[in-house]
């Protein structure tokens, strides 16, 4: 018996979080005590629901794990653990983490740096379409992959731009068990994500009862995964609100498409705005935040580019070229140790990363840093 099978029979019995099991854990030692100890040393717990420890008691067997992994591999579903190595790591440290996940696909895009959420509404206007597909292809076409959750409207059009890009692959995050993806209109597209080498993931457990309260708790999952997030459009009264929130406590970069001030389906991304989203107007302005990625060297890094940015320099002189050069090396940098790489003396140094600055070749950041404006 190996704790991810322990894992599998506890999410079986009950709505189980990674908190109750660490307590179960820090009690009992090891999981897989539970199935032989006396059933009056697990009843007697203070710390934890009585309905989790009597399912405990009652539903114990090995039999019933086997059934379970049975019908997993009869489905070709996978799952993933808390305590597994292959567990998202982005996921470890948001505010209550899914002790299991149940996937079909690839499951390492999960890890990916590269990864960018975009939603928006169920009933987009032809704008939001037109954004959504625009901007969603753009982005996989610089290699970016889109994780949003397979809704009608805007997720489902970003998982498809995603698809017809170039690059990148995309990650459906299910409000629903895996084995009975919602919408069911939306199969399909599931289908075609797994064929396009992305994966799909839910933390729901096979066959359970849907709640509409499950597609607002799984956003957390959708910020978690994701480096930013994108809203293309959404109403005042929004599950996306609901992401935006969990993208904050969370500390991600939150990007919101203005749209309209008079239309009721941009009025969720202008209060989204007002509290803190920055306006979202090209693809562009992604990667000039510095919260999303702290240089062109690392985002150029994360997509196996081959070198970190290309500009017309011929026209240079000799000590910008060299400042350019030591920026694409070293990634963001100080005058200090732009003086000690180069030796040049601080008065010229100044002089040509202001010309640089002007002519857009880089962009200063906090504490005097300068790095390259992607």
């Amino acid at each position: 018996m190996q704790e991810r099978e322990m894992y599998l029979f506890l999410c079986s019995i009950y709505r189980i979080s990674q908190e109750e099991i660490d307590i179960l854990k820090a009690q009992f030692g090891k999981l897989e005590v539970l199935m032989y100890l006396d059933e009056k040393e697990i009843l007697k717990n203070k710390n934890l629901n009585s309905k989790l420890l009597k399912n405990i008691v009652k539903y114990r067997s090995h039999s019933r794990i086997e059934n379970i992994k049975g019908v997993l591999e009869e489905k070709d579903i996978q799952y993933v653990c808390f305590s597994d190595d292959d567990y998202p790591e982005s996921l470890k440290h948001i505010q209550m983490p899914p002790p299991i996940l149940f996937y079909k696909g690839d499951i390492s895009i999960l890890d990916h740096r590269n990864n960018i959420a975009v939603i928006g509404s169920r009933a987009p206007t032809n704008y939001g379409l037109y954004c959504v597909r625009k901007y969603a292809k753009e982005l996989s076409d610089i290699g970016m992959d889109i994780v949003s959750g397979l809704a009608l409207g805007i997720d489902s059009e970003a998982h498809l731009a995603c698809m017809n890009g170039k690059f990148g692959k995309t990650v459906a995050v299910l409000g629903s068990p895996i084995d009975n993806i919602l919408p069911s209109r939306n199969r399909k597209i599931a289908d075609k994500i797994l064929e396009n080498g992305g994966i799909i993931v839910s933390e729901f457990f096979l066959g359970s009862k849907v709640h509409p309260l499950n597609f607002s708790f799984r956003n957390r999952i959708i910020s978690g995964l994701s480096v930013a997030v994108l809203v293309i459009e959404a109403a005042q009264k929004s599950g996306t609100k609901r992401t935006f929130d969990y993208a904050g406590d969370q500390g991600k970069t939150v990007f919101a498409m203005t749209g309209r001030i008079n239309d009721p389906k941009s009025r969720g991304c202008i209060d989204m705005i007002i509290e803190g989203a920055i306006p979202f107007t090209s693809v562009e302005n992604i990667f000039r935040d510095k919260s999303v990625f702290l240089n062109a060297k690392e985002f150029c890094t994360l997509n196996n580019c081959k070198d970190s940015i290309e500009y017309d320099i011929k026209s240079l002189n000799y000590e910008k070229k060299e400042i350019l050069e030591l920026i694409k090396r070293q990634g963001n940098i100080k005058i200090d140790d732009i003086c000690n790489y180069t030796g040049m003396d601080i008065k010229t140094i100044n002089s040509n990363v202001n010309e640089l600055l002007i002519d857009d070749y880089i962009i200063e950041m906090e504490n005097k840093t300068y790095g390259f404006n992607v």
